[in-house]
Order: C-alpha cells, then sequence, then structure tokens
C-alpha cells in the first residue's frame, strides 16, 4: 500500500477516522517494525519535521516527530549540547521513531535512556483526538505521565506528532579503552567494581572476542581532566581487576555503535536484568552479540528467529527484532501488563493502530 505524506494533526486525525487500521512511518529505518503491517493504511510522518523550539538556556528542546535524529543532534551540537540517551541508527531513524522502538545507543550509560530525558508529546490518538501529554519544561505537575509511557509503544497507542526533550550540554573530550579478560565472570566482577566505584564512565560495552571478552570503557572530560582520570582509571582497574590487557581505542563513532559488525537475517535487542547475563550469554553463544549499559542491553544478530524466540520464552525474556524480514517485530516472553491494555482500551478502543 502506498504511504500518506501527513503535514499536520488535523490531516493524521482525519486519516485516522477514515481507515480502519492505520501504521505509521518515518524513514522506515528499523524495517522489521514493519513487517506486522499486514495491509493497514501507511502514514507517513516524515513531513512532521523540523526544530519547533529551541531554548539553549533552558536545556529544552521540542522537534517534529519525523526529523531525522541526524538534524537534532546538529542542532543541538551547534550550542554544544547533546541527547543523552544517545539515539541509535542516527544517520537514517527519525527522533518519533527513536521513541517508539525505545532506542538508546551506549551512551545512556552515564545518564539514562529516553524515558528520563523525554517532557512531553503531542499525539493522536485511536479515534482522531490530538493533545497535549506532559510539557515543555523540566518541572511538571505530578501525575500520569502519558509521555514516558509512549516510550517503546511502538506507535500502539497513539501517534506521535511533536516531542519535548531536556538537553545536557556534552563533554569536549573522549578518550576509549578495552580491558581484556579470560573469562565472562571475570569481566562481569570487573563491572560490578565499576559501577561501585568513583568512576563516571559515558559508556561501558563489553564483546566476546579471540580467547576471552573485552570490556569497552569510555571517558569524558575537558583536555585539562580527562587525561590524569584515564590514567587513574587504568592503574585502579588494573589494581583491582587484573584484566591480561588494557589498550586505548581510538574514539569513533563506529566503536560505540552497539550495531556495527552485527549483520544476519534479523538484528535483535534484548533487555536483561544483570543476574541473567551469563545464562543469557550460554544460550545465545552461537550468535554474533554485543552488550550495551553495563550488560542491562544485548543487541544479537540471527538466521535463526525462531529458534531465539524459544530461547527467550524458556528464560522469561523479551526480544524487539529490528532490522529484518520477520512475522513479529516482538519475540520472546508474552508482556501481560493490564496498565497497557487499560490504556489501549482509553487511547484506540476499536484497535485501529498496528
Amino acid at each position: 500500500m502506498t504511504p500518506t505524506a501527513i503535514t499536520t494533526s488535523a490531516e493524521l486525525s482525519d486519516f485516522l477516522r477514515q481507515n480502519e487500521r492505520v501504521h505509521v512511518l518515518g524513514n522506515g529505518s528499523k524495517t522489521a517494525l514493519h513487517r506486522t503491517a499486514n495491509g493497514a493504511a501507511l502514514a507517513d510522518l516524515s513531513t512532521l519535521c523540523g526544530v519547533l523550539e529551541y531554548e539553549p538556556s533552558e536545556y529544552t528542546i521540542t522537534i517534529g516527530a519525523g526529523t531525522p535524529v541526524s538534524h537534532v543532534s546538529a542542532a543541538l551540537a551547534e550550542k554544544g549540547q547533546y541527547l543523552p540517551f544517545d539515539p541509535l541508527l542516527a544517520d537514517r531513524a527519525t527522533i518519533g521513531g527513536t521513541v517508539a522502538a525505545n532506542l538508546s545507543g551506549s551512551r545512556r550509560f552515564r545518564y539514562g535512556g529516553i524515558r528520563d530525558f523525554i517532557l512531553g508529546a503531542r499525539v493522536v490518538d485511536g479515534l482522531g483526538r490530538a493533545f497535549r501529554v506532559g510539557g515543555k519544561v523540566v518541572k511538571n505537575a505530578a501525575g500520569f505521565d502519558l509521555s514516558k509511557f509512549l516510550v517503546g509503544s511502538l506507535g500502539r497507542y497513539a501517534i506521535m506528532t511533536e516531542l519535548t526533550f531536556k538537553v545536557f550540554p556534552d563533554a569536549p573530550r573522549f578518550r576509549s579503552l578495552r580491558l581484556d579478560y579470560p573469562t565472562l565472570p571475570d569481566l562481569l566482577a570487573a563491572i560490578s567494581f565499576i559501577k561501585q566505584s568513583v568512576f563516571e564512565l559515558d559508556a561501558l560495552d563489553f564483546t566476546p572476542a579471540a580467547g576471552g571478552w573485552s570490556l569497552m570503557a569510555r571517558l569524558a572530560g575537558s583536555s585539562a581532566t580527562l587525561p590524569p582520570r584515564v590514567e587513574r582509571f587504568t592503574q585502579t582497574m588494573q589494581r583491582e581487576s587484573a584484566p591480561t590487557d588494557i589498550s586505548e581505542q581510538e574514539d569513533t563513532a563506529t566503536l560505540w555503535d552497539p550495531l556495527h559488525r552485527l549483520t544476519g537475517d534479523a538484528i535483535v535487542k534484548v533487555v536483561l536484568p544483570p543476574r541473567q547475563i551469563p545464562e543469557f550469554d550460554t544460550k545465545v553463544a552461537d550468535l554474533r552479540r554485543r552488550y550495551s549499559i553495563g550488560g542491562n542491553l544485548a543487541w544479537l544478530a540471527t538466521d535463526d528467529v525462531t529458534g531465539l524466540d524459544t530461547s527467550l520464552r524458556r528464560l522469561g525474556l523479551r526480544g524487539l527484532c529490528l532490522l529484518g524480514a520477520v512475522e513479529s517485530a516482538l519475540i520472546g516472553a508474552p508482556l501481560e501488563n493490564e496498565l497497557a491494555a487499560r490504556v489501549k482500551s482509553v487511547l484506540d478502543p476499536q484497535g485501529k493502530l498496528v
């Protein structure tokens, strides 16, 4: 079905009222999320684009949901600011799709994910009603914050047309280190030590490597303070965790892109409690994988989505397929959420949003 370009909230409201089932498109960067449209009318929101309000002194920005993440990052960088949740697929994803899929990158290790930085949104629900949730300032009234509920919703409750975030000043300098360990338990012990230490890392990822495991640590700061911090961190880790090797890595965008070098029929995100990492890794040991945010997220490349689905179900875990040709973007253990069902019944009682 040919997508219909939507240029205003009013057009989107009319579109929802005129169609029985509606699926939203931005730039189509997350291919697995669009496989389940199944003949639904396609709403193209890529024209709902641009920075609508930006107050650098207040550290807030309001943008159209169809705005490419790269445009948002460029506008913030001009003022020395950034989105601390570190959006993924930044070269082609839209900010609305990033929120809907809850796609944070490795740098969220320090400050948190999308839910920690979204302030408000304009949305249109399944009945075609347009309204605002949350606000445009950091301090808002207490109560149920629907804007945070939309994070990771995959557009099932309401369609976002405009989003407001709080932003932070970015660090001027970065240094990246690789620490090698012979076993996964050795590496996890090092991570446990880091989390309880005085060191505030910008990112902390790890991957299997030849003969063991590699822990990737990123530190950020000024040109004056960063070198001595790196030196203290290196000496402390050598003393406390005994890595087989510590080496400095060239700090590049690809180094901190968890999806880089992951190739397969499907790319899958799995949220993990730290205690399940050893058991989980045993189940996926034959897959290409990377762990982000100190191990709280696993990124997997698989040619056997069915097999991964079975493994996740046995572990009581859920996965989100981002890229690839899959029957369902959601795999693993079913999500039974009474609150989500109640919100769906209020905002989309006819089940139009798919």
